[in-house]
């Protein structure tokens, strides 16, 4: 690879090439830059939301939300974004820069359903600040973004997070009722990666209390976040509830389905992601924000379902073999 951060890697390419798409004419050296032009400089300072993907010293991704008043991103040059904002002291973010500093993140302006995505090295400080180095800096299309406004704040109480390792029932039930998620990738040389996921509600499957699945719809073709998957299995998941400020953080490990029976569940799916749970914080606070719900994004597939208090049982409905009959990830 000539250059880390201005190519597709090994992942992406296999991904693209299982795909059929070689990239679709999207040229890796067209679509990354690794100085952020003006408008994405002015479009950071004025933004409230960021997600961030960082490592844990045992090699474990997670997906970490950031979130303030327009100015809590600042970028101190076309290279360098100091991060301030609010994230639960007990979210794994800062932790994690002190063993790995590479980082990914994605800004997200949820009402005008604009995103993008700046990945680098970042550097934690005792304040609790974050400055990230750009590496490789790319807008994102507006496709799957439910639009939500903010419409105030929560005030911050001492409640501590809930950590397991399996899923209990209600954060089972948050999950089936999730219409969006964030996805955070790694690859061993090209560094981290944020991304985005929307459906609608009861797009994400709880096949057990350990296992997901939900699908990959037809996007940009540059395959970053499945790329790192082929490459680096280790995957987060968040899925923020935007109404009570709280979010799922899980970690574990996920593999792409292509020819798997249920695709057919999902209406519009090019394949599925299947994630299995190491990992699980539930924030109480992951965000201080209020949302209000403005309406889904014209481009889901399909209507939304039902969500229910019990497993889904995906197995049941497309008849393919239980978690326990099928062999873990690779």
């Amino acid at each position: 690879m000539t250059n880390q951060y201005g190519s597709y890697h090994e992942g992406e390419l296999t991904v693209q090439a299982r795909a059929g798409v070689g990239s679709d004419g999207l040229l890796a050296d067209q679509m990354y830059r690794a100085a952020m032009p003006t408008g994405v400089q002015r479009f950071l300072s004025a933004q409230q939301l960021a997600v961030l993907s960082t490592m844990d010293a045992e090699g474990r991704v997670w997906a970490s939300m950031r979130s303030e008043p327009p100015g809590f991103l600042r970028p101190l040059d076309d290279r360098t974004v100091e991060i301030g904002g609010y994230t639960h002291r007990d979210d794994p973010l800062m932790a994690n820069l002190t063993a790995h500093p590479d980082a990914g993140m994605i800004v997200i302006h949820l009402a005008a359903r604009h995103r993008v995505r700046l990945n680098g090295t970042a550097r934690a400080h005792p304040d609790g600040r974050i400055l990230l180095s750009t590496q490789q800096v790319y807008g994102n299309c507006p496709q799957y973004i439910q639009a939500r406004t903010v419409i105030g704040n929560h005030e911050v109480s001492p409640t501590s997070a809930h950590f397991g390792k399996a899923l209990n029932r209600r954060q089972r039930q948050s999950i089936e009722e999730a219409d969006t998620l964030f996805i955070a990738t790694a690859h061993p040389h090209s560094g981290a990666d944020a991304s985005h996921r929307g459906g609608n509600p009861g797009f994400v499957c709880v096949e057990s209390d350990k296992r997901l699945l939900f699908p990959d719809y037809r996007g940009n073709n540059m395959f970053n976040s499945l790329g790192n998957i082929v490459s680096y299995p280790r995957t987060g998941l968040l899925f923020p509830d935007f109404q009570s400020g709280s979010a799922l953080q899980l970690s574990g490990s996920a593999r792409i389905l292509w020819d798997d029976p249920r695709m057919k569940q999902f209406e519009g799916a090019q394949r599925l992601v299947e994630f299995d749970i190491e990992r699980v914080i539930e924030l109480p606070e992951a965000t201080l924000l209020r949302f209000e719900f403005q309406g889904y994004s014209p481009l889901l597939p399909g209507t939304p379902r039902a969500a229910t208090s019990e497993f889904r049982s995906c197995d049941a409905q497309s008849g393919a073999a239980s978690p326990a009959d099928r062999s873990s990830p690779d």
